[in-house]
């Protein structure tokens, strides 16, 4: 297989995309990088230098079975020295509920900080800052979409639980701000792309200086490519497990579209060990009615045991 996270321009020089959530995470966990995701945090939310006086990783590592293993989260969790709740999330590709399991996300993300005792005024914020690839919203052109639970009367209704959505494909032409240079270095393919933003500003030529080092280094070069195939396979699997529930669900005389096909779509899903929130985003059907599925699946199994 061609390997995709590798590019290499005329001088043959190596560099690894930031697109890539494994780039993504030993990019920004580095300790001699923790410059580097402050600026970043910064200038795609509301924080400040005084916020981020300091930052705790609580998930910097990341290893070959991480990488490889279709269940596993590669996100990057800290805490602020404010006490804010940081999660930095990629998501390349859209699926159906995907904004509803952000919101799940963030909510307990913030929910966890409460211990036995505690009142809920000592909570603090929970942050959420999620790089898509991917045009999320089509009545927006805006490359930084900040999200909050508002009242009707668009008030805001609270702080509390924030998300801010960074659209890789609405980055403008004219990178006027500070987003909008580190969009581009996400999007950067060649080190000649990541040169000319280099000169845009000191932040962005330490930066570029960074994500160089990084991508001469050959255990990330190994991780890179270890996610990109894992991701490749997982997804070649999962399109020919729900293409197998499609038709089945024709075979048996059933609509195309309708919801016994996501149903039969969604069996196949459970029988070949697919996991259920997986499930869920490629079908849109819910836990309770999955779940329901799967009961069905093992009476029949245990019908066809007696036999």
């Amino acid at each position: 297989m061609m390997n995709q996270n590798v590019v290499t321009n005329q001088d043959q020089r190596e560099l690894l995309p930031l697109t890539n959530d494994a780039v993504l995470k030993l990019f920004f966990t580095r300790k001699s990088n923790v410059e580097q995701l402050k600026q970043f945090i910064k200038a795609n939310t509301h924080l400040t230098d005084v916020d981020l006086a300091t930052v705790e990783i609580k998930n910097s590592t990341l290893t070959k079975a991480h990488v490889t293993d279709k269940d596993f989260t590669v996100d990057i969790r800290l805490t602020s020295s404010a006490g804010h709740r940081i999660n930095l999330e990629l998501q390349v590709q859209n699926h159906a509920g995907f904004i509803d399991r952000m919101v799940s996300y963030n909510a307990r993300q913030f929910a966890s900080q409460l211990k036995r005792g505690q009142g809920y005024t000592t909570l603090k914020e929970s942050i959420s800052i999620v790089v898509v690839n991917f045009r999320l919203f089509d009545d927006s052109d805006e490359f930084s979409e900040h999200i909050l639970f508002r009242r009707e009367n668009r008030k805001i209704f609270t702080r509390a639980q924030q998300l801010f959505i960074i659209d890789l494909t609405k980055l403008p032409l004219e990178l006027t701000e500070s987003s909008h240079k580190w969009g581009a270095l996400f999007k950067a393919r060649t080190t000649e792309e990541v040169e000319r933003l280099m000169s845009e500003s000191e932040e962005m030529k330490v930066a570029g200086e960074k994500l160089m080092e990084l991508s001469s280094d050959d255990q990330a070069q190994e991780l890179a490519r270890a996610r990109e195939e894992s991701q490749w396979a997982w997804e070649y699997t999962l399109d020919a497990t729900l293409a197998q529930g499609r038709e089945e669900g024709r075979e048996e005389g059933r609509e195309e579209g309708r919801e016994e096909g996501r149903e039969a779509a969604a069996k196949v899903g459970l029988e070949n060990n697919v996991p259920l929130e997986t499930i869920k985003l490629m079908t849109g059907l819910s836990e309770d009615e999955i779940l329901a599925l799967k009961n069905e699946l093992d009476f029949k199994e245990k019908e066809e045991q007696k036999v």
